[in-house]
């Protein structure tokens, strides 16, 4: 008699075929099962099934089919439901199989129908588990916080989002700006340290200069605040330094000398009945600092609600999700309630971090 499973796949990798582990009644379901997944995620269930024995084979066949859906679904809290959750053989991930197994009409998708992991009674479902406990990790520079962050992978690479190309473009323009040498005068005389910040942010960083961190969307907290520190200089710097009386100064009558500045006049502006105008700096100096006092991402929350804004434009094509832990949370989040569960968590390898909220985490 031909199994279930073997007429409804045929793909290039087949099913082994190795099962011969018998579950009593549980039988059928359990082929069933196997029906509705890949080759892969069923060829590794059969090999944990065919091990198992005793009480670990009885808690096994108490699985199948015990959720009727997944608003009742409940997080791995046995050692042997967080060993069998933690299966994760390429094309799919940790929680997937566990969760097929225990959803009734449940199939395992990768990537053939949906794009996404589970479709349950014909709804297609994301699974994403976060370590729950483990801290300084992704999510989270502070300790004994909960790491409840994931990465969005290819949907949420940062170098394709606006404020990514918004961002390339500020750095664009201080790289002319530091490579422009008939500035560099000038900008010396105006501040010295003005001229500093600029020569330290063409200084790699991590191996990379700024324009290649962005183009790679490596927006690393220390880069982030390596910007933010250098642009607040540079801005503090033109404040200071480039006030009206700085670069225009007006002098009424005649033979009054012009007040110590550092630099000579470069030509005079304008001439009225009673005073002259004379500017201090020449007009691309002058449009070089208007460039630069316009910097935005002067602030966190200028980097924060630009990719908050990209992590909530990544998740628009995402179905709802199941967000499981290592410590048994669960989380099942709707598509519509994603603003109220998750916000941006950072970003690692060039891939936007999504966390959930810590006081949703802890009421899980």
């Amino acid at each position: 008699m031909i199994k279930l499973y073997d007429l409804v796949f045929e793909a290039d990798v087949k099913r082994k075929p190795n099962y011969v582990k018998t579950l009593g009644d549980k039988t059928e379901e359990f082929e069933e099962k196997l029906a509705l997944m890949p080759p892969e995620a069923s060829n590794e269930l059969i090999a944990v099934v065919n091990r198992l024995k005793g009480s670990q084979l009885e808690e096994f066949k108490s699985l199948i089919n015990r959720f009727p859906s997944v608003k009742n679904l409940k997080g791995p809290q046995t050692p042997f439901e967080k060993k069998l959750a933690q299966i994760d053989k390429t094309p799919y991930g940790p929680g997937e199989t566990l969760f097929h197994l225990e959803l009734q009409d449940s199939k395992m998708d990768v990537g053939d129908e949906t794009n996404h992991d589970l479709v349950v009674k014909g709804k297609v479902w994301e699974v994403k588990m976060v370590d729950g406990i483990a801290p300084n990790k992704i999510a989270t520079s502070k300790p004994n916080q909960p790491m409840t962050g994931f990465r969005l992978a290819k949907k949420g690479k940062a170098s394709q989002f606006k404020f990514n190309m918004d961002l390339l473009k500020t750095v664009m323009l201080l790289d002319r700006i530091t490579k422009d040498q008939e500035l560099e005068e000038d900008l010396n005389d105006i501040s010295p340290r003005l001229r500093k910040a600029l020569d330290i942010w063409e200084r790699t960083h991590y191996k990379k200069t700024p324009r290649e961190s962005i183009l790679l969307g490596d927006h690393t907290a220390g880069f982030k605040n390596n910007m933010i520190k250098l642009i607040n200089i540079i801005k503090s710097e033109i404040e200071i330094n480039t006030d009206d009386e700085f670069t225009n100064v007006r002098f009424g009558g005649v033979g009054i000398a012009a007040k110590e500045k550092g630099i000579n006049p470069i030509n005079i502006q304008k001439v009225d009945d009673d005073s002259v105008t004379l500017n201090f700096i020449g007009k691309d100096t002058l449009k070089a600092i208007e460039i630069l006092n316009d910097l935005p991402y002067a602030e966190v929350t200028d980097f924060e609600n630009d990719m908050e804004a990209a992590v909530f434009e990544a998740l628009e094509d995402m179905p709802s999700m199941i967000i499981w832990g290592k410590d048994g949370r669960i989380l099942i989040v709707e598509k519509d309630k994603f603003k109220e569960v998750f916000k941006f968590g950072g970003v690692t390898q060039g891939n936007l971090i999504v966390r959930v909220k810590d006081e949703i985490w802890r009421k899980a």
